[in-house]
């Protein structure tokens, strides 16, 4: 017998008392803009977190697909880009364990799966993204031009070089 649940704060009580076996779990979930400030993230559209929970010896395991959108700023033009979420978390809870987050503690038989589902999704946030509609042929600077792929060409090693070669036996 498992239990579906649409809400982000679980009640486990029903996996403690063995009257489930498990907690499946399958919402949308809304971020609040606080948790927002003081990261790269500028929008983030509604999670979707699809999973279940199971009871491990005295912890529980909790396995979640947490997908979504992340609207983020292209590092050259500074234009809104869209990078998408799609990844997969299993973690262990436990009630007195010490080597777990302070975020991932039940209390008083309920835990709260936001704390898990944010810090997954910042984790997934890149350092950079650029926009793919962005033409990067014309980006210089003083004393620097972006070169692509294509335009890098292996130069001749200087003659000095070659000896220094020899000397470490390379």
């Amino acid at each position: 017998m498992c239990l579906e649940v649409i809400n982000v704060n679980i009640n486990l009580t029903k996996l403690i008392t063995n009257l489930t076996d498990e907690i499946k779990i399958d919402d949308e979930v809304t971020i609040d803009d606080k948790l927002l400030e003081n990261t790269d993230i500028k929008k983030i559209s509604k999670v979707k977190v699809k999973g279940n929970i199971y009871p491990e010896g005295n912890n529980f395991s909790v396995n979640l697909n947490i997908k979504c959108i992340l609207t983020l700023v292209c590092s050259i033009s500074l234009k809104d880009v869209e990078y998408n979420i799609d990844i997969n978390v299993n973690e262990i809870i436990g009630e007195n364990d010490d080597i777990l987050e302070e975020n991932n503690k039940i209390i008083n038989n309920s835990i709260d799966l936001i704390p898990i589902i944010w810090q997954n999704i910042i984790l997934e946030v890149p350092l950079k993204v650029v926009s793919p509609d962005i033409e990067v042929k014309n980006i210089n600077g003083d004393g620097w031009r972006f070169i692509t792929d294509e335009e890098v060409v292996e130069k001749e090693i200087d003659p000095r070089l070659e000896k220094l070669k020899e000397f470490l036996g390379e």
